[in-house]
C-alpha cells in the first residue's frame, strides 16, 4: 500500500505542487481549534467581582477619610463610683462571677479542643456594656443602670448555658470512651 502511495506521488508531483493554500487558511483552522467561548455566566459573575471590588474600595476610602478627618471623640468610661455607687458594687460582684465562668469556659474549652466560638457572644455584651458605661454620664443614670445590669445578668445567663453545654459534650466523650 506504501507503495502504490508512493507511486501515486511521484507521478503527480507537479499536478500537487501547482497548488497553494489560500493566505488565510492557518486563521481558520486556528479558529477551528481554540474557538472562542464567550460564557454568559463567567461575563454576569466576573461583572459582580468588579461592582464588589469597587463597592469595597469606596467603603475603605470613606472609613479612611472618615478616621483621618472626623473629630476625636474623648470615650472616657464614666468612673461608676461617683455616679453610682450601688451600681459600682453591683458591677463588681457581677464581674467577678463573670471571670471565673469565663475562665472555666476558657479552660474546658482548651481541654475537650472546643475553640473559641463559646466566648463570641460574651464579647459582644462587653462592648454593649461599655458604651452603657459611657453613656451613664450622659443619660438617665436609672434606665442606664437597669440596662447594665441586665447585659450583666445576661452574661452570665450565657455563660451557665455555655457550661451546661460544655458538660454534656464532656459526658457524651465519656459515655463514648466506656462504650469503646
Amino acid at each position: 500500500m506504501n507503495d502504490n502511495l508512493e507511486r501515486f506521488i511521484k507521478s503527480h508531483r507537479a499536478e500537487l505542487d501547482d497548488k497553494s493554500p489560500r493566505k488565510d487558511l492557518w486563521n481558520d483552522i486556528e479558529k477551528e481549534i481554540n474557538p472562542k467561548r464567550i460564557n454568559k455566566h463567567d461575563s454576569v459573575t466576573s461583572f459582580y467581582w468588579k461592582a464588589a471590588a469597587v463597592i469595597l474600595l469606596l467603603i475603605s476610602s470613606w472609613l479612611a477619610f472618615d478616621k483621618m478627618y472626623s473629630p476625636s471623640i474623648e470615650t472616657s468610661v464614666a468612673d461608676l463610683e461617683e455616679i453610682s455607687p450601688e451600681m459600682e458594687e453591683a458591677e463588681t460582684y457581677y464581674v467577678s462571677l463573670i471571670d471565673q465562668k469565663r475562665d472555666e469556659i476558657k479552660r474546658l474549652s482548651v481541654e475537650y479542643s472546643l475553640g473559641d466560638g463559646f466566648l463570641n457572644d460574651i464579647d459582644k455584651l462587653d462592648s454593649m456594656y461599655t458604651v452603657l458605661k459611657q453613656d451613664m454620664k450622659y443619660g438617665n443614670e436609672d434606665e442606664i443602670s437597669d440596662a447594665m445590669i441586665m447585659n450583666l445578668q445576661i452574661r452570665i445567663e450565657i455563660l451557665n448555658q455555655q457550661l451546661n453545654i460544655i458538660q454534656s459534650i464532656k459526658d457524651s466523650q465519656r459515655d463514648e470512651k466506656a462504650i469503646l
